[in-house]
C-alpha cells in the first residue's frame, strides 16, 4: 500500500513536471504577448487619432479659406455698386456658403456695419424718418378736416375733407397719411366696411411707406383692418388678419426699430389671443393655434440671433479696431482670424485685411454650429464608429458636438485646431471594451487558446491520474480483504474437513450415529468450497466473456420451489423458515437454468447469513409488465443508505462490524448482478437499516416472438 502511495506521488509529480510547468511558461508567453499587442495597437489609435485631428483641421481651415475668398471676391466686385446691389451679392454668397453667420465692415467710425443682415429689428433711432411738407391747399383741406373731425364729430365733412387733402397731393407718405385719417373717420362714423376697404389700399399700395414717427403703414394697416373685423363679429377672419400680421412682422417684412417692433408683435399677439377667445372652438382655430406656436418658435430663434448680432455691433468695436492696427495676428491667407467674447457671447470672426473693393474693412462672422457639422461629417468619414466615440468642446468647456451621448470611455487623445481657431478642444475616447473581448480578440490570443487548452488536458489529465490512482489503491484495498476473507472462509472448512477426516481414519468416533454425522459435516464443508470456488470462477468467466449459458423455457415458480426447500432443509435446524408465494398467471422466462439458480440461491444465502435474530425469509414470484419478478425478503440488518449502491460491487462489505463478522467473500451479490444483466434483466434492493432488506431481480417474460427462437441457444 505504501508503494502505491509512493507510485501516485511519483506519477502526480511527473506529471506536473512534463505538462504543468511548459503550459504556465506558455501561458506567461502567451499573455505577455498578448499585452505587447494591445500597446501596439493602442499606439497605433493614437497615430490615427493623431493624424485624424490634423485632417479634421485642415479640412476645416480650408473650408474657412475657401469662404473667406468668396467673400473677399464679391467684395471686390461690389465695391462700386449701390448698397441694394451688394447686399444681394453678399445674400447670394452667404446663400452658398453655410459657414458664414453674417458678413460686415469697419467703417471710419470703427463701429461694425451688418450691410446684408437681415434682422428682426433695428437698434432705435437708427431708422430715422422726414415728412415732406404739405402744399398749402392740402394743409387747409387738412386742418379743416381735423377740426370736423376732433373737435365738431362731423365725420362726413372730415371725411370730404381728408379726401380732398388727399386729392391734393402726389407724394406717397402724404397719400398715405390722408388715406389712414380717412380709415380712422370710416370707422368713427360706423362704415365699417368702407374702412376696410381703405385698409386694403393702405397695405396694398402703400406697406412700405413709413409714417412721419417711423411707422410702416403696412403694420398700421394689418392691425386697424384686423381690428374692424373683430368689431363687426368676423373673428375667424380677423383671427387670420392678425395671423397675417404677425407673420409680416416675423418674417421682416418691414423694417422696424426694436421698440416699434416690440409695440406691433405685442399688438399681434393680444389680439390673436382676444380673436381666440371669440372664436368658438373648430380645426380652423386649432389649426391657428399651431401657425401661431410655429410663429413664437421662429420668432424666438430670430431674435436671439438679432441680439446676437446687435451685440456684436455695440461692443465689438473698440477689439475690432484694436485688431487692425496691427498684422501681428495674420493667421490666415485672407487675414486675421480670432474671438471675440462679449456679455456670454462668442464670435468666431475673421477679418479680410486683404480684401480689395473700397476704404472699408471687410470681415466674417462664423457660424459654430456649421463648423461643428464640418468637423461632425469629417470624423464619421474617417472615424470607426464601433470602436472610438468623439466629443468637440468650447472653451468653457460645454460639449458642442459629440457622436451619440456623453463618451465613457477614456480619453485618448486631445486635440486643438489649427492656429487655435475655431477655439474648441477634440476629444477622442476609446470605448469601453471587457478585459476579456481585448483579451480573446487579440491576434495573439492562439497562444492563450493553446494555453488554455493544455492546462484543460493538464486539468483532466490530473484528475484521470488521480482517480486511476485511487481506483488502484481502492482495489489493492478490496483484494486485500478479499484475500483475508476468502482465506478465513477457506481455511475454516478445510479444518473441519481435515479433523473430522482424521477421526474418521484413526477410528476414534464412538458411534454410527456420530460417524454418519460427520459425513454430512464433510459433505456440508465440501459443498461450501464448491459454492465459493465456483462464485469465484462464474465470476472471472463472466467479466472475461467467456461464461456460456445455455438458454431454456424455464418455470422460474418451480425452479424457485426447489430452491426454497433446498435452503429450508439445510438451514431449518437453525430456526429459519423461508415462505414461498407464485402467482397463478406467472409467464415463463428464457434462462439458463443452473446460472439463473446460482443467481437465487445466492440472496437466498445472503438473506439468511444477514438476518441476525428475525429468521423470517420471504420469497415472491410475481408479474410485471413484460416481466417476471423474483423478490427476496429478510428482516434482519438492513443496508445503510449511503452502502446501497456500492452492494453490487466486486469485494464490497459493508462497514457495519456486525456486517463484517458475517463471513462471505464479497462476491455473490456482484455474480447475481451479472448473471441477471446477461439474461437482459436488472436486480435492485430497497434497504432499510435494522428493518431487512428485498433484492428483486426482474427478467424479461417470454413472449410469441422469442418463445420459436432455439432454446439451446448459448450467449
Amino acid at each position: 500500500m505504501e508503494s502505491l502511495q509512493r507510485k501516485r506521488r511519483k506519477i502526480l509529480l511527473l506529471f506536473l513536471v512534463g505538462v504543468g510547468i511548459p503550459s504556465l511558461a506558455l501561458g506567461y508567453l502567451a499573455v505577455r504577448g498578448i499585452r505587447n499587442e494591445l500597446a501596439s495597437q493602442d499606439q497605433r489609435r493614437l497615430g490615427e487619432h493623431r493624424a485624424l485631428s490634423t485632417l479634421i483641421s485642415d479640412t476645416l481651415s480650408h473650408e474657412i479659406t475657401l469662404a473667406e475668398r468668396a467673400v473677399a471676391r464679391a467684395v471686390a466686385a461690389g465695391g462700386s455698386a449701390v448698397a441694394g446691389d451688394l447686399t444681394r451679392t453678399l445674400d447670394d454668397v452667404k446663400a452658398r456658403q453655410p459657414l458664414l453667420e453674417e458678413v460686415f465692415y469697419v467703417g471710419d467710425g470703427g463701429m461694425p456695419q451688418l450691410p446684408s443682415a437681415d434682422l428682426l429689428y433695428r437698434p432705435d433711432g437708427s431708422l430715422a424718418s422726414s415728412a415732406p411738407p404739405w402744399p398749402r391747399a392740402a394743409q387747409a383741406h387738412l386742418q379743416t378736416a381735423r377740426q370736423r373731425e376732433f373737435q365738431q364729430q362731423q365725420y362726413a365733412a372730415a371725411l370730404t375733407g381728408y379726401r380732398r387733402a388727399f386729392a391734393a397731393v402726389s407724394d406717397s407718405l402724404l397719400q398715405g397719411e390722408a388715406l389712414v385719417a380717412i380709415a380712422r373717420v370710416e370707422r368713427k362714423a360706423g362704415r365699417s366696411r368702407a374702412a376696410l376697404a381703405s385698409c386694403e389700399t393702405l397695405a396694398r399700395d402703400y406697406g412700405q411707406v413709413r409714417t412721419a414717427l417711423g411707422l410702416p403703414l403696412g403694420a398700421v394697416a394689418g392691425l386697424e383692418r384686423g381690428s374692424l373685423l373683430l368689431v363687426a363679429g368676423d373673428s375667424l377672419a380677423a383671427l387670420r388678419a392678425f395671423v397675417n400680421l404677425y407673420e409680416g412682422l416675423v418674417e421682416r417684412t418691414w423694417a422696424l426699430e426694436h421698440a416699434q417692433y416690440d409695440f406691433f408683435a405685442g399688438q399681434a399677439r393680444d389680439s390673436i389671443a382676444r380673436a381666440l377667445e371669440w372664436q368658438a372652438v373648430s380645426d380652423s382655430s386649432d389649426a391657428y393655434r399651431g401657425v401661431l406656436e410655429d410663429l413664437r418658435a421662429r420668432e424666438a430663434e430670430r431674435q436671439r440671433s438679432t441680439e446676437r448680432l446687435l451685440l456684436f455691433q455695440e461692443t465689438a468695436g473698440e477689439d475690432l479696431r484694436a485688431r487692425l492696427r496691427t498684422d501681428a495676428e495674420r493667421v490666415g491667407p485672407m487675414g486675421m482670424r480670432f474671438t471675440i467674447e462679449s456679455s456670454g457671447e462668442f464670435y468666431l470672426v475673421s477679418l479680410l485685411t486683404g480684401a480689395a473693393g473700397d476704404d472699408r474693412t471687410w470681415g466674417v462672422l462664423w457660424d459654430a454650429g456649421a463648423l461643428a457639422g464640418v468637423v461632425g461629417r469629417t470624423v464619421d468619414q474617417h472615424l470607426d464608429a464601433a470602436t472610438t466615440d468623439w466629443v468637440v468642446r468650447g472653451r468653457d468647456g460645454r460639449v458642442l458636438l459629440s457622436r451619440g451621448a456623453q463618451p465613457a470611455g477614456p480619453v485618448t487623445l486631445n486635440a486643438t485646431f489649427a492656429d487655435n481657431f475655431p477655439p474648441w478642444l477634440i476629444e477622442f475616447h476609446q470605448r469601453p471594451q471587457s478585459p476579456y473581448v481585448r483579451l480573446f480578440a487579440s491576434s495573439q490570443s492562439r497562444y492563450l487558446y493553446m494555453f488554455l487548452l493544455i492546462a484543460s488536458i493538464l486539468v483532466f489529465g490530473l484528475i484521470l491520474t488521480v482517480r486511476a490512482v485511487s481506483h488502484e489503491l481502492e482495489l489493492a484495498r478490496l483484494k486485500s480483504d478479499f484475500v483475508s476473507t476468502v482465506s478465513h472462509e477457506f481455511k475454516s472448512p478445510l479444518t473441519s474437513i481435515r479433523h473430522l477426516a482424521e477421526m474418521l481414519q484413526a477410528g476414534s468416533v464412538p458411534s454410527e450415529e456420530r460417524r454418519r454425522r460427520y459425513y454430512d459435516v464433510l459433505v456440508e464443508q465440501s459443498s461450501r468450497l464448491s459454492s465459493l470456488v465456483t462464485n469465484i470462477l462464474d465470476l472471472a468467466r463472466i467479466e472475461e466473456g467467456k461464461k456460456e449459458f445455455v438458454f431454456e423455457v424455464l418455470d422460474v415458480g418451480d425452479l424457485v420451489r426447489d430452491l426454497v426447500t433446498t435452503t429450508q432443509q439445510r438451514v431449518g435446524h437453525e430456526g429459519y423458515v423461508l415462505e414461498v408465494s407464485v402467482e397463478e398467471s406467472l409467464t415463463s422466462v428464457r434462462a439458463d437454468r443452473n446460472a439463473l439458480a446460482q443467481a437465487v440461491a445466492n440472496l437466498l444465502d445472503n438473506a439468511v447469513q444477514y438476518s441476525r435474530d428475525a429468521k423470517d425469509i420471504s420469497v415472491r414470484v410475481s408479474a410485471g409488465e413484460r416481466q417476471v419478478i423474483v423478490a427476496v425478503e429478510d428482516h434482519g440488518a438492513g443496508i445503510p443508505a449511503n452502502e446501497v449502491d456500492k452492494v453490487f460491487d466486486r469485494f464490497y462489505r459493508g462497514g457495519d462490524a456486525l456486517t463484517r463478522a458475517v463471513k462471505g467473500s464479497g462476491l455473490g451479490l456482484a455474480l447475481v448482478k451479472e448473471i441477471v444483466e446477461a439474461h437482459g434483466g436488472s436486480v435492485h434492493v430497497e434497504s432499510a437499516l435494522g428493518q431487512g432488506s428485498t433484492f428483486a431481480i426482474r427478467l424479461p417474460a417470454v413472449t410469441e416472438r422469442n418463445d420459436v427462437q432455439d432454446p439451446d441457444h448459448r450467449g
